[in-house]
């Protein structure tokens, strides 16, 4: 809930990336997807302050799974005392790998106090996201060593075996693990045997979670993002489905034709709009004539399943995990199983690495850019993608650094260290 909350960075993140696009003020949204790319404004009085809330809560999280943990190696008595340790080294996991995920840097602790080289627990991202992993590792031993079910309204309607959560802890030992540097460069540090482990011991079918529209629902990106009169599907997009359709909206363009495409999904995910809700002032590089409408059952019942890590992610991990091991019969054989086939009905990927590369990127721009927080921003981050000037981790908030204190600092525009704290020049 604290990743999918419009009070975190998940719309702006979709914005940045240029998969959706949105020229309204909530969110970040304008502010950090606007062309030229610009600094965040990282000061205390910031209304759109996407960080501030994120990074208290994922830290509360953090808190709370340490003193699960401490009372469970202490003694104290549960009727299922695995479950609830392996929930703590779960919640330790996930805050620190979501912080790892956003942040420039990130403080590790437990009950007993910081953890690490420095007095105060402060660390960089890659040695937070380190520690993330090794935590997950011990939930996963746990989830495989035990036998528990968790309580329906924990995870509704997953049926949550320990088994079923020990696949679905892999999976986003997965996703944290690909999706944590910075730069092209840094995907050298990428363990892809650690990677290709936990695709292997990962889930069989998409991880769902049923809404109820009361403690359970999904802000961003599946409400705000989708819903008519919100964000739109980015041209960049468009072009990927139909190389024919531009990838940016020109000042000199009034509308566009409907696009074609050889994939199915263009009409089955995407829906046609003849016209722009947004305003010309604000930059005609926002417009598009999509929106994606692969969800309009959940922004019309509130109450289903939606998909929170689908198993085509998963697949390109392993596609990716393989491809980097130079083994082009297994990835392709992964790429040509998956969506792009059974729902894309595109042609096979031959055995070659460019080929295969081009294909797991273009299923994480449409196939499920719509499901993990900043799972399109990671990717864009990754391949050195993003536009010039856009941000490639937040600063710790304004409010924390009064705390400390610290000194103000901010990244994007021209602001941090080029290409490890902003993008020095991405897809335009």
């Amino acid at each position: 809930m604290t990743v999918h909350s419009t009070s975190g960075p998940g719309a702006a993140l979709q914005t940045m990336a240029d998969v959706s696009t949105c020229s309204w003020g909530n969110f970040g949204m304008r502010d950090l997807s606007s062309e030229p790319r610009v600094a965040f404004n990282n000061t205390t009085g910031y209304s759109n302050n996407v960080t501030s809330s994120y990074f208290n809560s994922l830290y509360s999280l953090l808190t709370d799974s340490n003193t699960l943990v401490t009372a469970v190696e202490g003694g104290t008595e549960f009727s299922e005392p695995e479950m609830i340790l392996m929930m703590g080294k779960m919640g330790q996991a996930l805050s620190v790998g979501y912080l790892a995920l956003v942040f420039d840097r990130v403080w590790l602790y437990d009950a007993d106090g910081p953890i690490g080289d420095n007095e105060t627990g402060e660390t960089d991202y890659a040695t937070a996201m380190s520690y993330a992993l090794d935590r997950l590792d011990e939930a996963i031993s746990i989830a495989e060593g035990n036998t528990f079910i968790l309580p329906e309204t924990w995870l509704p309607g997953v049926n949550a075996s320990s088994s079923t959560i020990a696949e679905i802890l892999n999976s986003f030992g997965a996703r944290m693990l690909v999706c944590n540097v910075r730069n092209s460069s840094e995907k050298t540090n990428i363990n892809w045997d650690r990677v290709l482990a936990y695709t292997n011991d990962g889930i069989t079918a998409d991880f769902n979670i049923t809404m109820d529209d009361i403690t359970w629902y999904d802000l961003i990106p599946k409400t705000y993002l989708v819903y008519p009169g919100w964000g739109k599907v980015d041209m960049r997009i468009v072009n990927l489905l139909d190389p024919n359709m531009p990838s940016y909206w020109a000042n000199d363009l009034t509308n566009l034709p409907e696009a074609t495409s050889a994939d199915a999904r263009l009409e089955t995910d995407y829906e046609y709009t003849s016209s722009n809700s947004f305003s010309p002032d604000r930059g005609l590089y926002h417009f598009s004539n999509y929106r994606y409408s692969r969800l309009d059952d959940y922004i019309t019942e509130w109450t289903i399943p939606v998909t929170e890590l689908s198993k085509s992610e998963l697949d390109m991990y392993k596609a990716e995990a393989l491809l980097n091991k130079n083994d082009l019969s297994g990835a392709a054989s992964v790429i040509n199983a998956g969506t792009r086939t059974t729902r894309g009905n595109l042609p096979d990927v031959e055995e070659n690495t460019t080929e295969i590369f081009d294909a797991i990127f273009y299923e994480r721009m449409i196939e499920f850019a719509y499901t993990g927080m900043g799972l399109s921003f990671f990717e864009m981050r990754k391949e050195d993608l993003l536009q010039e000037g856009t941000l490639l981790h937040f600063p710790v908030p304004g409010t924390s650094l009064d705390a400390i204190p610290e000194e103000y600092y901010t990244y994007g525009g021209t602001s941090g260290e080029p290409g490890k704290d902003y993008s020095t020049g991405g897809w335009r």
